[in-house]
């Protein structure tokens, strides 16, 4: 009888744990699924067609008036751009929402008219740009459609900021695998105009994808267009100030570790670093 009993225990051990790995393989093919067709979001190559240009011509202008005929954009280290197109990380600091179409449109147009897979994937808040999906709010639902079908063209990639989830940094290494993409290491803006500290977030993705990391700083930005403005300030100059790819050899090639606490600090010390050679970046003569 007890060895009856223990049988069909293990039976139900056995089932139990073949019923969790079906449930595991499931999971695991609905997200490979929702990760390769993503609702709204830059997909993996740039897609190229009516929306895209009308979307990067629109940018283009906008971005023409504000940073050329308002104000004066000055770039310092242009020589530090790579020519590759694939797996290139540039680290901004973040004074404003006009940051990443600052510097993109002055570093790479026209050049992206030409060789669209130039346009960079950016990595922006969800509800920033593309509406809070469980809001029933105007503005939300006109977020919404700006972000489907204008911001995914520019290649924008929405980001669950407030969730802290790192689990999603494994779709942003993916697309950095193959893309160059613009990413704030410090997780938001800043209201005082000082750099704030790195997010572990930018760090695994450095970590896991080994990409060439380039640090900019941007100055000015938030005399453009403040946190809380929807106008922007005309007659200010912006400095864009980009500096040499970073050698993070030591970080990377550190054994992964297996408690979750020391994961943490590792990837917490990649991400000050990036801040750290952000903050280092002056203009000429300051």
């Amino acid at each position: 009888m007890a060895d009856q009993e223990q049988k069909n225990l293990g039976n139900e051990d056995e089932k139990s744990e073949l019923d969790e790995k079906s449930k595991s393989e499931k999971e695991s093919q609905a997200l490979v699924k929702t990760d390769s067709k993503p609702n709204v979001g830059a997909s993996m190559t740039t897609k190229v067609g009516v929306g895209f240009g009308l979307a990067l011509g629109i940018t283009a202008i906008s971005s023409y008036v504000i940073f050329r005929l308002m104000n004066r954009v000055k770039v310092e280290g242009l020589e530090n751009i790579p020519t590759e197109h694939e797996n290139v990380l540039y680290c901004l600091n973040h004074n404003s929402m006009l940051d990443n179409f600052a510097f993109e449109t002055t570093v790479y147009l026209p050049k992206i008219f030409f060789k669209p897979e130039y346009l960079p994937v950016n990595l922006a808040d969800r509800k920033n740009f593309f509406g809070d999906p469980a809001s029933r709010k105007f503005k939300d639902k006109v977020m919404r459609l700006l972000g489907k079908h204008f911001f995914t063209h520019l290649r924008a990639y929405p980001v669950d900021r407030q969730g802290g989830d790192m689990g999603q940094v494994d779709k942003w290494v993916e697309l950095l695998k193959h893309n160059i993409v613009v990413v704030f290491p410090e997780g938001t803006r800043s209201r005082t105009g000082q750099i704030a500290e790195g997010k572990p977030g930018v760090g695994k993705m450095i970590y896991q994808a080994r990409p060439t990391v380039i640090p900019v700083r941007m100055i000015g930005m938030d005399e453009v267009l403040a946190v809380g403005k929807i106008i922007p300030r005309a007659f200010r100059t912006v400095h864009i100030v980009i500096g040499k790819p970073m050698d993070l050899t030591e970080w990377i090639n550190y054994p992964l570790p297996s408690d979750p606490g020391e994961c943490y600090g590792l990837f917490k010390g990649i991400a000050d670093e990036v801040i750290d050679a952000i903050k280092a970046l002056k203009p000429s003569g300051k």
